[in-house]
C-alpha cells in the first residue's frame, strides 16, 4: 500500500501538465481573512507533506526543469552530431559508481560510413583500476542487393575484477577474467512487410582467467567444482543460434504501439579447460597435490532466450514523439511543484487526463533457461544473470541460475521532445530446474526516473530503483530497457 501510494504521487508530481495560473487563481479567490475548514485541513499537506515530497524529487526535478527550460538535450544532441548529413554522433559514456566500477569513455557511431545502408560503432572504456573495454560493430543492410542484413563485432573485456555467482545465491567470488569475442550474424525478413526476420549467427569467445591473488575469495567446494565449471581457467566457447523476430513496433526506441516477440536457441560448444597450475593452487591455500586438470565432463550446454513485449499508447493524440513544436508547448505545462497543482490535477474531473492522455503502458514477459549436456559440466559462464539489467533494477547485486522468469511493466509519458518519464514495477522469479518455481525465490522491483532517446537512438537512462522499502539503486546507463 505505501509503495503504491508513493508511486501515485510520484506520477502526479512528475508528470504535472500545470495549467498553473487556473489554479492559483482558484485557490487565492477567498475574501475571507480567517481560515476556512478546507484550508485548515490542507495546512499539513501544504507545509509538511508537499515539502517532504518535493525534497525527494528535487534531485531530479531541479536539474530537469533546468534542462527543459534551457533546451540543453536538443542543444547537446546538437554538439555531438556530425556530417553533412548529420550521420555522425560522438560523445563521451561515463559511470559513476563507487570503486573501480567508475569509467570513463567515448561513443562513435557513424551511419552510412562506407556504403549506403552500413552502419559501424565504436566503444572504448577506461575504469579506474585501470581496465579496458574495447567494442566493434559493423553492420550492412541490402547485402549482396538482396533483403539481407548482416553484422561482425569484436568486443575485449579485461576485467581484472570480474566475479562468477554460485547458482542459486548472491555469492560471489573474484575471477579476473579477459574476455575476447569475435562474432557474426546473417539474417533475413521472412515476409514483406519486414516485421517479421530470421537470422543465424555465431561466436567466438575466449576466456583468458586468471588466479586471482585475493586468498578469501577463490572457491573450493566440491558442491561446484572448479574443475567441472571452468573456474579460474582458460577455456573457450562457440556458441550457434537462430534467432526469430517479430517486430512491428512504430519507433525502436520510443515505442508507444506494437509487439515485439523474440525466441533465440543456442548450442554452445565448449571446449577443455586450461586447468590450473600447482603454483597458482599452492598461493591460494588450496590443498591439493599436483596440477588441477579438466574433469573429463561435457561441458556443452543449450541455451534459450525468449521475451516478449507490448505497448499500448493511450490518449487522442496520432502519435507519442512530439515535434520540435510540440516541444516547446509541452515545456509550458511544466512548472515548480505546488501542492495546489497535485490537487488540481488529480481532482476527479482532471483524472482521466492526468493519468491517460499521452501515454504509453509498456509490458514485458521474459524466460531465460540453460540445459547441460552432461550434468554438472557447464561452465560458470553458462548460468544466466537476474540484477539491476534484467530486470530487477532495484538490486545492485545478483543472482545466478539456470532458469529466471520475470515481468516488467512500465508507465511513460513525454517530458520534451527527447525525454520521458518512467514508473515502472517488476518481478523475478528463478528456479534450479525447469518445473520447480517457489514463491521464495520471487523478488521484486520498482522506481521512476527519466529517459533520453531519439525516436531511431537511444542516448540514456536515469533511475532511482527500490526492492520493497529496504534499498535504492541508482540506474545511470546508456543501455535500453528490456535490453
Amino acid at each position: 500500500m505505501i509503495r503504491l501510494v508513493t508511486l501515485l504521487v510520484l506520477v502526479g508530481v512528475l508528470c504535472l501538465p500545470a495549467h498553473a495560473e487556473e489554479s492559483r487563481d482558484a485557490v487565492q479567490d477567498s475574501s475571507s481573512g480567517s481560515m476556512s475548514f478546507t484550508e485548515i485541513l490542507s495546512w499539513p499537506f501544504i507545509h509538511v507533506v508537499q515539502p517532504f515530497f518535493g525534497s525527494l524529487v528535487y534531485p531530479i526535478s531541479a536539474p530537469l526543469q533546468y534542462a527543459i527550460d534551457n533546451g540543453v538535450v536538443d542543444k547537446a544532441v546538437e554538439l555531438i552530431t556530425f556530417g553533412s548529413n548529420k550521420n555522425i554522433l560522438i560523445y563521451p559514456v561515463l559511470n559513476l559508481k563507487p570503486g573501480s566500477s567508475t569509467m570513463l569513455g567515448v561513443c562513435y557511431r557513424h551511419r552510412n560510413i562506407f556504403i549506403e545502408g552500413d552502419y559501424g560503432v565504436f566503444e572504448g572504456h577506461y575504469f579506474a583500476n585501470s581496465d579496458v573495454e574495447v567494442k566493434l560493430r559493423y553492420s550492412k543492410q541490402g547485402l549482396w542487393n538482396k533483403k539481407m542484413y548482416g553484422s561482425v563485432n569484436v568486443n575485449l573485456d579485461m576485467n581484472r575484477d570480474d566475479f562468477f555467482v554460485i547458482p542459486g545465491t548472491k555469492s560471489l567470488f573474484h575471477q579476473s577474467d579477459t574476455l575476447l569475442t569475435i562474432g557474426a550474424k546473417l539474417g533475413f525478413p521472412i515476409t514483406e512487410s519486414r516485421n517479421l526476420n530470421l537470422s543465424f549467427g555465431s561466436d567466438f569467445d575466449y576466456h583468458l582467467a586468471n588466479f586471482t591473488d585475493i586468498k578469501d575469495s577463490v572457491l573450493d567446494d566440491a558442491k561446484y567444482s572448479i574443475a567441472d565449471r571452468g573456474l579460474y581457467q582458460n577455456h573457450f566457447e562457440i556458441p550457434l543460434y537462430a534467432n526469430i523476430v517479430f517486430d512491428n513496433l512504430d519507433f525502436p526506441y520510443a515505442p508507444s504501439r506494437g509487439q515485439r516477440i523474440s525466441l533465440k536457441a543456442s548450442y554452445v560448444f565448449t571446449s577443455d579447460y586450461g586447468g590450473i597450475s600447482e603454483e597458482n593452487l599452492a598461493q591460494a591455500g588450496l590443498k591439493r597435490s599436483g596440477a588441477l586438470k579438466d574433469g573429463g565432463k561435457n561441458h556443452d550446454y543449450i541455451s534459450l532466450d525468449a521475451f516478449y513485449q507490448i505497448y499500448f499508447f493511450i490518449g487522442r493524440a496520432d502519435k507519442y514523439v512530439l515535434s520540435a513544436k510540440e516541444g516547446r508547448k509541452t515545456r509550458k505545462f511544466y512548472t515548480d511543484f505546488s501542492w495546489n497543482e497535485v490537487l488540481r490535477v488529480w481532482r476527479p474531473e482532471n483524472l482521466v487526463e492526468t493519468l491517460f492522455e499521452h501515454r504509453v503502458l509498456a509490458f514485458q514477459l521474459r524466460f531465460m533457461g540453460m540445459w547441460e549436456v552432461e550434468k554438472g559440466g557447464a561452465p560458470y559462464s553458462a548460468y544466466h544473470l537476474l540484477d539491476a539489467r534484467y530486470p530487477l533494477r532495484g538490486y545492485a547485486d545478483s543472482w545466478a541460475s539456470p532458469f529466471i522468469l520475470g515481468f516488467s511493466a512500465e508507465y511513460r509519458w513525454p517530458i520534451d521532445r527527447l525525454v520521458d518519464g518512467v514508473v515502472f514495477d517488476e518481478y523475478a522469479i528463478i528456479s534450479d530446474k525447469i518445473n520447480h518455481w517457489s514463491k521464495k525465490n520471487l523478488y521484486n522491483s520498482w522506481g521512476f526516473g527519466v529517459r533520453v532517446r531519439k525516436p531511431d537512438m537511444f542516448l540514456f537512462r536515469m533511475q532511482f530503483a527500490f526492492h520493497g522499502l529496504h534499498g535504492i539503486n541508482l540506474v545511470l546507463t546508456i543501455a535500453p530497457e528490456f535490453r
